[in-house]
């Protein structure tokens, strides 16, 4: 199995983008490319294989998005593109692959990039900031904070994560790839909205990052309504600061990454798609920014540790292999 693995290259010393092979309990670095700073987000097209990617130009201030071919055991880098936002962290494709969408932290924005037909990145047609009211935490929420792009399945609606304006912002995508404003979902003040999960077309998961917790969102008679909402912490849990970061499913439980608790919290699902009160499974490492479902147990990338560790559904690790900065991960397909 192939994973890709984006770092910080910057200050935490990574090897930018890099792919890793777990074989059994196995794991080991088998290609890199530090190209572009800090590509700590993956998403990997259907039809060419191409690896497109969350990035920051030289300047160490503003963004850009990357393609990245892995082939014949290297990562060669074929595309990319600036993009006038700052703090490039999510992307994704439109169902055609046809238009790039990406999501910069640093100052809320949006940019959207049309692709040509061998998936290279062409100049960004449409860039905006989401204006809202902000949330009350003021240090984390002084400004708007676009922290997730993602599009609602066998629909044109991308839904925004914005973390500073606790908010899910829904657009609509036209034919020429450009978003317009459909509608704001007003999420629990202060709780930062960082990524979210459909569960099908008219469900879906929802993380706040900055108070911890999850929720459910279903969409009925014409409306999005917040169903439920459950923390993502031990009752009385008074240690570390923490933010919750991934969030994962499968068909039965949905999955929470913990930073600061160093965790993944596994909420059971019941059969209207309601979660129970999590349990948890403590990780072997520090700052499990991403992870991934494998076979029954995670694979983690834990940032502050710097590693990428496979472990059992106890939280014992059975493979470890050092990349500083790890920040997220993606399986891949060698096309």
């Amino acid at each position: 199995m192939l994973i890709a693995v984006g770092s910080y290259n910057t200050f935490m010393d990574g090897p930018g983008l890099a792919v890793v092979k777990l074989t059994g309990d196995n794991m080991e670095v088998v290609a890199v490319n530090e190209q572009l700073k800090d590509p700590i987000w993956a998403e990997q097209s259907k039809k060419t294989g191409l690896l497109y990617v969350s990035a920051t130009q030289e300047n160490g201030r503003n963004a850009c998005a990357g393609a990245y071919r892995f082939e014949d055991g290297a990562l060669t880098l074929v595309s990319r593109q600036d993009d006038p936002g700052m703090g490039n962290c999510h992307l994704c494709l439109n169902e055609e692959e046809t238009f790039l969408y990406s999501a910069n932290y640093s100052d809320g924005t949006v940019a959207v990039f049309p692709l040509d037909q061998e998936g290279r990145i062409l100049p960004c047609i449409q860039f905006f900031e989401h204006q809202a009211p902000l949330g009350p935490q003021k240090d984390r929420q002084e400004r708007t904070h676009a922290h997730q792009v993602s599009f609602r399945p066998g629909t044109k609606e991308l839904f925004l994560c914005d973390l500073g304006a606790d908010q899910v912002v829904i657009y609509l995508a036209g034919e020429d790839g450009k978003l317009t404003l459909k509608e704001e979902l007003i999420c629990q003040p202060g709780s930062g909205p960082r990524h979210l999960s459909f569960d099908g077309e008219n469900a879906f998961y929802l993380v706040g990052e900055l108070d911890g917790w999850m929720s459910r969102w279903e969409y009925e008679a014409g409306k999005w309504q917040c169903s439920q909402t459950l923390s993502s912490l031990p009752e009385g849990y008074a240690g570390p600061t923490n933010t919750a970061a991934a969030v994962r499913q499968d068909e039965g439980h949905v999955y929470l990454s913990n930073r600061g608790h160093d965790s993944i919290a596994v909420f059971k699902k019941l059969k209207n798609g309601w979660l129970e009160k999590p349990f948890f499974i403590r990780t072997p490492g520090t700052f499990p920014r991403d992870f991934l479902l494998m076979n029954g147990g995670f694979l983690l990338a834990q940032q502050n540790s710097g590693t990428v560790t496979y472990m059992n559904e106890n939280g014992v690790p059975l493979a470890q292999v050092k990349i500083p900065g790890a920040v997220s991960l993606l399986v891949i397909d060698e096309k």
